[in-house]
Formats: C-alpha cells, structure tokens, sequence
C-alpha cells in the first residue's frame, strides 16, 4: 500500500478531478463520505469551502492522498474493505473521521486497485488539521494498514523492483567520468530519499534517525550552530553526499527537528478512544460551522445578504 500525500489549494478542482467529472466512463465510484454531499464535485467543493472559511488564512487547506495497491490484492479490495482502509488511515494520521470533512472515492483507470482520499484541513469545530512531516507519517500508517489486513508490503517490493530496474536511464547515458557521477549522485539521492520516507517517521531525534538509517547503508551527519540547534545536515551513501534539503524540504535540518518534536508529541500522546458519534450530531456541527462562516461573510460585507449554502435538509 503507498499514501501520496499532496497539499493543495483548491477544492474545486480536487472534486472534479476525483468525481472525473470531465472524464466519463472513467468509473469514479465514491465509497464513503463524511459532512459533504457527493451528488456533484460543485455541490462537494462547496461544502468544503463553507467550513474552510473559518479559518480564512489558511491557504492550502486541501489534504489529498492517492492509496494505491499491488494489482494482486483486487480480488480482496471490495469497495466496502477500501472504505474501512480509508477511514482507517485517516484515525492513523491522528484525524477524526466523526469530526472533519472528508470524501475517498475510487477510480477503476488503472489496473491496480487505488482511491483517492479528500479531507478539509480545518475540522468542523474550525480547529487546523496539522500536515506537520505527514509524508512520513503517512508511510507509518501505510505500514501498519498492510500488516493489520494483510496486505502485500509496499517496502518489499520497492526494494525487489529497484534491484530489478538495474540502471537509471540518467546512469546508461552518460559518458564522462562526471556525468557518471552526477548521475550515481542522482541514484543515491532516489535511494535517501526512498529511506528517509520509512524511517523518518518513527525516529524522535537524529541519533534514533541514525541509527535506523545504518542497516540501509546511509549515514547522518549533523552540525551544530553554539546555541546547540542544528544547522545542516548531510545523509551519506556509498561515499556520495547529498544534503537534507536536496533530498526534500522536510528533510532540511530544521524541519527534521521541528518533525521530531512532533513525533514526540504524538508519541506520547495516550491513545484516545474513537467516539461512535451519531449522523444527526455530526450534520448538527456541520450546519453550526456553515452559520458562523454565513456571519463572518455578512461582517465582511455589511449591507450584502451572504448567498445560500447547504442548509439542514437539502
């Protein structure tokens, strides 16, 4: 199972692409919802977009991941098993399905089972949806999805496929000592990055990070400003160096810290119990959220009635 996970700004254009309005015949099929309607990718933006404007500084408030699966496993991923995933996934990302917007729909273009998953990053009681080092989180929750139902290992695969794949076709092209090395540079980056997205994650410091990179065959280097905070770090492999923000943003020095802050965090955290919350109260918050953002655009515009939303009963 692999979760990739992208931020965005628009829900307009989310719901088109993941109803395949435009693209019929495509066999979009959604599986489940929560606080918005699914009649229409118009009618779903606009519900996403009423509770989003309670938190109007929130630029990218659109949190998409695509869950796909090894073609192997679609006699076992019935519709209502991929729901469960889905909902599954998002209580291990620490998001409450009873408490946040959210549609999974899946697709049937492709040959492997896969969906794609909407959630609004401003839950109904207006509270932000953290995307703090989700990439590798992600890969943590993917990881204990395909133990708990006993799904092919994403990790595994990777691995055996890259063995495999043999050459870079940036590597079988090059013909001078430094495009030869810039292209294994090229080849140990994918390789860091790939790591880092398995074990970066579940480390709480860069000495846990460390040591969970080794058996991978990478090493860490961290510097210190003398104030103690970090002030670079390079990941090693293969006498190739490549530095934290070269293999990603989140990988620089400082967004690892602030990552590892809030795995600790997290972590730490006891595990709450997953209220059973009925429909009727979770549309009752609903219809409280929308009230508030129809108050806040009167506010804003004195004088001008705020055009009608979704309102209880439509």
């Amino acid at each position: 199972m692999i979760g990739k996970v992208k931020v965005n700004q628009s829900f307009g254009a989310m719901c088109r692409y993941v109803l395949q309005e435009q693209a019929p015949g495509k066999g979009a099929e959604v599986l489940a919802a929560h606080g918005v309607r699914t009649d229409s990718a118009e009618h779903m933006a606009a519900d996403f977009d009423a509770v989003r404007a309670m938190r109007p500084g929130l630029g990218k408030a659109v949190l998409h991941v695509a869950l796909a699966f090894p073609v192997e496993e679609k006699e076992k991923l019935t519709n209502e098993v991929m729901s469960r995933i889905a909902q599954d996934y998002l209580k291990g990302l620490k998001i409450d399905p009873e408490n946040t917007q959210w549609a999974v729909v899946r697709h049937q273009d492709k040959i492997h089972p896969h969906m794609h998953l909407v959630v609004n990053r401003v839950d109904l009681d207006g509270q932000t949806v953290s995307d703090q080092f989700i990439r590798s989180r992600s890969v943590d929750v993917c990881k204990g999805i395909e133990q708990e139902y006993g799904l092919i290992v994403a990790d595994q695969v990777g691995r055996q496929q890259a063995r495999e794949i043999g050459p870079t076709p940036k590597q079988q092209q090059a013909t001078t000592p430094k495009e030869e090395q810039s292209a294994e540079w090229s080849r140990a980056r994918q390789e860091i990055s790939r790591a880092l997205s398995y074990t970066a994650g579940q480390a709480g410091s860069f000495d846990e990070l460390r040591e969970a990179l080794r058996p991978r065959g990478i090493e860490l280097e961290l510097t210190r400003r003398k104030d103690g905070s970090p002030a670079g770090v390079v990941f090693a492999q293969d006498g190739h160096r490549v530095k934290g923000s070269q293999v990603g943003r989140e990988y620089s020095a400082g967004n690892l810290e602030t990552g590892f802050a809030k795995a600790r965090e997290l972590g730490h955290d006891p595990a709450q119990p997953w209220q059973q919350v009925g429909q009727d109260y979770a549309l009752a918050k609903l219809a409280a959220a929308y009230a508030q953002a129809k108050e806040r655009q009167a506010q804003q515009q004195p004088g001008k009635q705020p055009s009608r939303g979704f309102e209880m009963g439509d």
